[in-house]
């Protein structure tokens, strides 16, 4: 038993190693993409503390007799990824720098948990001076998502939300107007069809009547001379 937990304990050791690295990569670009000084400092601190972390988990791996190898945390890997797309759909702001946060207290989190379940293994196996490093490493984490938080909620969150109603008067602004013209051209469109069916009204009503016909002609004839024969009788 003792033998397994050991054996799980390395493999998450090195899937954290690689975990770390890859954070060593991300997080420039984070503090780079910040708008709020906060923030950028919160990133660029992390990254040096991150630094250190690594160092810490080569030590430990030593102190267990394993020479520090690479294995790809795929864990992190699709933090990363997710967290790259959600920057690259939102633009540079306050609005940003809230999903960066969001992106960034998730790796927090899964840091605190992974550190946190490695740094038991090591007390239940013996191991106090793994401990210890992977407790200092912990304590970090928990600092950096504090601050994470303190970031959001002093500023960051109420300009985001700022910018996101700011964005929905444009949409709105822009909506409205959209409708205004198709309307327009709607009562111009009808306006013009209703002079057309106009003028044929007017054209259907000015339009000659229709001639007598000959039967109606002959007629007439027959009565007029009927009234002369009758006159040179009298």
């Amino acid at each position: 038993m003792a033998e397994s937990l050991r054996t799980h304990l390395i493999e998450e050791l090195t899937d954290l190693l690689d975990a770390e690295n890859q954070l060593t990569k991300a997080l420039p670009k984070m503090a780079a993409s910040s708008s709020t000084p906060t923030l950028k400092t919160a990133f660029q601190k992390h990254l040096q503390e991150t630094r250190g972390q690594i160092t810490r988990l080569e030590t430990a791996l030593r102190q267990l007799g394993e020479e520090p190898r690479r294995k790809t945390c795929e864990a992190m890997k699709g933090l990363i990824t997710e967290g790259d797309e959600m920057m690259s759909n939102t633009p540079e702001g306050a609005l940003r720098d809230a999903v960066m946060i969001t992106a960034a207290q998730k790796v927090e989190h899964y840091e605190m948990a992974t550190y946190g379940t490695a740094r038991t293994y090591a007390q239940v196996l013996g191991e106090r001076g793994v401990a210890r490093l992977l407790a200092q490493t912990l304590k970090e984490e928990k600092a950096a998502d504090a601050k994470l938080t303190t970031i959001a909620e002093r500023s960051v969150n109420e300009e985001a939300a700022q910018e996101w109603s700011s964005q929905e008067e444009g949409l709105i602004e822009r909506s409205t107007a959209w409708m205004g013209a198709t309307m327009e051209a709607t009562s111009k469109q009808l306006a013009s069809g209703a002079r057309r069916a106009g003028a044929m009204v007017g054209l259907a009503q000015d339009s000659p009547k229709p001639r007598t016909t000959r039967r109606s002609t002959t007629a007439a004839r027959t009565r007029k001379s009927s009234r002369k024969t009758s006159n040179r009788r009298s």
